[in-house]
């Protein structure tokens, strides 16, 4: 063998193990430490770095850090993603897949069981239909008006671009026509607007064939949007209607999915309100409020409204960005997340709503709702109906256990105007001489009869062995007067509490 030969053949093994080498030592060297980090193609949060315990399950979790912060790990993902696309036109995304010709579609499990009809949970449906009802008996009982409006998916307006591998069982009942069924002899206003959007789809693109495939566009929700202004009219004589023409429809170019970095080519539509006059109120309440999620919460007050409405709105992602199909004709509107359904008392108690809307998608439905939203023991604290005058006190007393945005002395809450806190809240625990959990707390001011009880108060007082209530007020609502504290019990006696005076304390 020569030299030269012997040479080349060195240089060669010593370039291979290097090679190796720096294969295996390179992507230790380049992970990912920062906490709290997202990953752009998966859409997923990346495991941090496990608290230590003697447990199988921390070896686990080690063993997912590494798997999620290796170094090269996006760039790898990247590639493996874009060379599937571009040669076997197939999808690599937990969340995403194709549909037919160039459609894409959520490819999350239940979604795909919904749409073969395999997971329509009836049992659920009939307590969430259940919880709408009482709702609605609530709300009109203090003359609140109420909707339900539920929002299809892209599968159900355009289910012939879904993949046709996928197949349904047409002797089940899908989630819409159950919730339909069971709607119609609920007594709650509601709208499913599936039937109007399959007639517009032949004329205008309601859903994106590509981008955020998980909601309607723009053009989708003002369709959806329209029908329930056809209710405000129908209740409102002075809130104007919702009209195309109050805004600039523009077209926007994307060249990513929402959800995850996967590069796509789409002009989607985008509706942008026209003279816009409303403030943007959202931290006035937000740092203070008793809720179970801020997500999706929005305030907005336009001062110069024709009347001074205010709509409060529990919603999911559907509804997120479409607060604008309501301001400038309202004077307040409240966006609020849907999770919250056992705070509804609660934020109504707060806001003071002439209107409120309850809205879910179709898809949740049969996914993350049975999973968060638990309708089963349901209740609402009955509105006062009484003529506001007290009996004898027949030996109920009350503690105070925690008082924000103010203190409380004696018979007096004190407001300082400096304090920027916007609730004041008093909370506190009623004690029945007899023992009795049988007592409803209110709160009048000159203005306004408000309920101190709420559904997930009455969880909360279930689960401790007390009879607990909470009493939340604007602070700008509070006028320098006085706020009656009373109660009524099962016999249908009404009794004094407190009557505080309130006062501004410089």
């Amino acid at each position: 063998m020569s030299k030269k030969s012997f040479d080349y053949n060195h240089i060669a093994s010593y370039v291979f193990i290097a090679s190796f080498v720096a294969a295996l030592i390179l992507p230790v060297v380049f992970m990912n430490f920062k906490r709290d980090q997202i990953s752009e193609y998966e859409n997923k949060k990346l495991a941090d770095w496990p608290e230590f315990e003697l447990s199988e399950n921390y070896i686990k979790s080690v063993e997912e850090y590494v798997d999620d912060r290796i170094g090269f790990r996006e760039s790898s993902i990247a590639a493996y993603t874009e060379a599937n696309n571009a040669l076997f036109h197939t999808m690599v995304n937990p969340l995403f897949m194709w549909g037919e010709e160039g459609n894409i579609y959520y490819k999350d499990k239940d979604y795909i069981a919904a749409y073969q009809r395999l997971n329509t949970d009836k049992e659920y449906i009939d307590s969430m239909v259940g919880f709408l009802e009482k709702t609605n008996d609530y709300l009109e009982s203090k003359d609140i008006r109420f909707l339900y409006f539920v929002c299809p998916d892209k599968k159900t307006i355009y289910s012939e671009y879904f993949p046709h591998t996928v197949h349904v069982n047409e002797n089940n009942t899908a989630v819409l026509e159950y919730l339909d069924e069971r709607m119609k002899d609920s007594g709650v206003e509601y709208i499913n607007p599936k039937d109007y959007l399959l007639a517009a789809k032949e004329n205008v693109l309601l859903y994106n064939r590509l981008y955020d495939v998980t909601h309607w566009n723009d053009r989708g929700a003002f369709i959806g949007h329209s029908l329930i202004d056809q209710k405000v009219q129908e209740w409102f004589d002075d809130v104007p209607p919702l009209k195309e023409e109050n805004f600039d429809l523009e077209t926007v170019h994307v060249d990513s999915l929402d959800n995850a970095k996967f590069e796509i080519d789409e002009d989607i539509p985008l509706y942008k309100l026209r003279d816009d006059e409303t403030a943007d109120y959202t931290e006035l309440l937000k740092p203070y409020m008793d809720c179970e999620t801020d997500t999706f919460y929005t305030h907005h007050i336009n001062a110069t409204a024709p009347n001074n409405r205010r709509l409060l709105v529990f919603t999911d992602s559907y509804f997120q960005s479409y607060q604008k199909f309501y301001d400038n004709r309202f004077r307040e509107v409240y966006f609020v997340h849907r999770q919250n359904y056992d705070y509804v008392q609660y934020f109504v108690n707060l806001t003071f709503p002439d209107m409120v809307i309850f809205e879910t998608a179709e898809r949740s439905i049969s996914s993350e709702m049975p999973l968060t939203s638990d309708f089963s023991n349901y209740r609402y604290e009955p509105a006062y109906m009484g003529d506001g005058t007290y009996t004898d006190n027949p030996g109920v007393t009350y503690d105070i256990t925690n008082v924000s945005g103010g203190k409380v002395s004696g018979s007096y809450i004190y407001l300082d105007p400096a304090d920027t806190t916007a609730i004041f809240k008093m909370d506190g625990v009623i004690n029945a001489a007899d023992g009795s959990e049988d007592v409803n707390v209110y709160a009048r001011t000159d203005d306004e009869c408000i309920e101190c009880e709420y559904s997930g108060l009455y969880r909360q007082s279930e689960e401790e062995g007390v009879n607990r209530f909470s009493l939340s007020i604007q602070r700008r609502f509070m006028a320098q007067s006085g706020i009656d504290l009373f109660a009524t019990d099962g016999s249908g006696n009404t009794f004094l509490l407190e009557s505080f005076e309130v006062k501004y304390d410089d």
